[in-house]
């Protein structure tokens, strides 16, 4: 059994589209389950269940606000041997659970810590990309260097129960870089493993202030998991985080069009105010975001 963790938050229409993609998986679906998780218990998910009557779909509320503690309910109440993780905003390949489950029957001697694949972004139109999408063309989701490095990340992740269980789960304090976190402790021991055809797809950010808040919260878990009793380290990473952003920028200046490089300077410049404002906040004492 493979147990499919999402955890959503106020977001509905997007789950919609992913349980529909789940809906469509290749392996039978007595193999599967899916848990989704609510953290905002506050307000119920509004969906139509009777399209999904077919699935074995379970809902629970996670009090706690963050979606590694959502996750880690999801964890709880699973009953699956392998636990697979994306996010209400995915869209899952037809055969991401087929193909999954192959490479672990061929994993014997369980030497696979986390099975992770491509995301591939989504754009409104493809001919008409926003600036926020042209510097996401260019960054986002590099999850094979990313696994080379022994490191995943959860919009597209597979471990098997015994592993999650065996590292403690997610750390739930996190807003962001959880994934990072665990899978960096998994690598350890066990085989972070990519392969092409475990395939996520994922909607580009459209607008730059949402590319501001992914940083944010970025800067925000590496400030509570690496730095908060180091403030002088903390300025130091801060320092060469802008500095990075800005040498990618010109880099692009002298190898895109025009139009893009405008694109991705505009972008880095927002990302870096962004970035430099949270951490005299995160300095200053105030608990990391969770936008």
């Amino acid at each position: 059994m493979i147990s499919i963790i999402i955890p959503t938050y106020l977001d509905d229409e997007r789950l919609y589209m992913c349980l529909k993609s789940i809906d469509n998986q290749s392996l039978d679906k007595s193999e599967f389950e899916v848990i989704v998780i609510n953290n905002c218990p506050k307000k119920d998910i509004s969906i139509n269940l009777k399209e999904f009557r077919k699935l074995n779909l379970q809902f629970f509320d996670e009090p706690l606000k963050g979606s590694y503690a959502a996750r880690n309910m999801g964890i709880e109440k699973s009953t699956g041997e392998i636990l697979a993780f994306t996010d209400s905003d995915c869209i899952v390949g037809k055969d991401w659970l087929l193909n999954a489950k192959e490479i672990f029957e061929d994993d014997r001697l369980n030497r696979i810590g986390v099975l992770t694949g491509p995301v591939d972004l989504i754009f409104k139109d493809n001919n008409s990309l926003s600036d926020a999408e042209i510097y996401e063309k260019y960054t986002a989701f590099t999850t094979e260097s990313y696994a080379k490095d022994g490191f995943a990340i959860t919009a597209n992740w597979f471990s098997y129960r015994f592993v999650i269980d065996e590292f403690g789960k997610f750390n739930s304090s996190l807003m962001s870089n959880g994934d990072s976190e665990l899978s960096g402790k998994i690598s350890s021991k066990y085989f972070v493993k990519f392969s092409s055809n475990i395939i996520i797809y994922h909607p580009a950010r459209y607008k730059i202030p949402d590319l501001v808040n992914k940083y944010r919260r970025i800067v925000g878990g590496t400030f509570v998991r690496k730095f908060y009793d180091n403030k002088i380290g903390f300025f130091s990473y801060i320092v060469t985080f802008v500095l990075r952003r800005f040498r990618f920028s010109i880099k692009k200046i002298f190898t895109v069009s025009f139009k893009e490089s405008f694109s991705i300077c505009l972008v880095c410049f927002w990302i870096n105010i962004g970035v430099l404002i949270e951490s005299v906040y995160l300095i200053l004492g105030r608990e990391p975001r969770n936008l």
